[in-house]
């Protein structure tokens, strides 16, 4: 047998060196997924690289401890200053309010005292400025003009001796004393310039200068002087330095007294 023939026999009994043929897919130019990739590294042990490291941990020095803690104080002390600050502003504000609001009753308060003041002060005013007549009940007994040949400047007002006198209005005795035919005599100069005597008083209860109002009791009705049975000689003038008397009936009907 020849040589050449041999081989071709041997050839073709035997086959090469095992070899391994990848898939077409895995040649050179092709890359595997990363979790598939992982899934097929693994170790000599049989260990996956792709398990995590288990977690590091770091030891701090004493001074770093101590920097840590002394962040934390300051953290601590910031937020309760904070809130230190709030809680004042607050209260602040709040007595801000309170005093704002204690004013404002302050306020109305002094309003309604001085409206009350001046309605009372009104009111005492309107009381001190009424008329009066100068004694509760009368009976004309002579009237005002020409009398027994004489002029007769005022009308008389019977009443029994004692009977209160009384001032008619606001206003300031201007005289107060005996006086000749007048007897006790009482002049008042009132609040509207009004002037007017009264005479033949049994006695007089005011003094010249003093203040009376309306319904001040300035005396009683009495008989002195020249006078015929106990009566109120009633007179109004228009000035204090002359004898200018006028007619009563009409100015006490203005006055609402008649």
């Amino acid at each position: 047998m020849s040589s050449r023939s041999y081989q071709g026999r041997h050839a073709g009994r035997h086959r090469a060196g095992s070899r391994v043929r990848l898939p077409r897919a895995f040649s050179a130019g092709f890359v595997l997924p990363t979790t598939a990739a992982a899934a097929l590294v693994v170790t000599a042990t049989g260990a996956s690289v792709a398990e995590s490291a288990p977690p590091q941990t770091f030891a701090l020095t004493g001074q770093q401890t101590q920097m840590v803690r002394t962040q934390e104080a300051a953290s601590e002390a910031s937020v309760t200053d904070i809130a230190e600050r709030r809680q004042d502003a607050a209260m602040q504000s709040a007595a801000l309010l309170g005093r704002a609001e204690a004013q404002r009753r302050a306020a109305r308060a002094a309003v309604r005292k001085a409206e009350a003041k001046a309605k009372a002060e009104a009111a005492a005013e309107k009381r001190a400025r009424a008329w009066v007549r100068p004694i509760h009940t009368w009976t004309i007994t002579s009237g005002f003009g020409w009398r027994w040949g004489k002029r007769h400047d005022g009308i008389d007002l019977g009443a029994p001796t004692g009977t209160p006198l009384y001032a008619m209005s606001q206003g300031t005795v201007i005289k107060a004393g005996w006086e000749n035919s007048f007897g006790n005599k009482v002049e008042i100069r009132y609040w509207d310039g009004s002037i007017s005597w009264y005479g033949h008083m049994s006695r007089i209860d005011v003094q010249t200068g003093q203040q009376v109002s309306a319904g001040d009791q300035v005396g009683a009705v009495g008989n002195t002087g020249h006078s015929f049975g106990s009566h109120l000689h009633l007179e109004f003038q228009r000035t204090e330095t002359a004898d200018t008397p006028i007619d009563p009936v009409p100015w006490l009907k203005n006055h609402g007294l008649w």
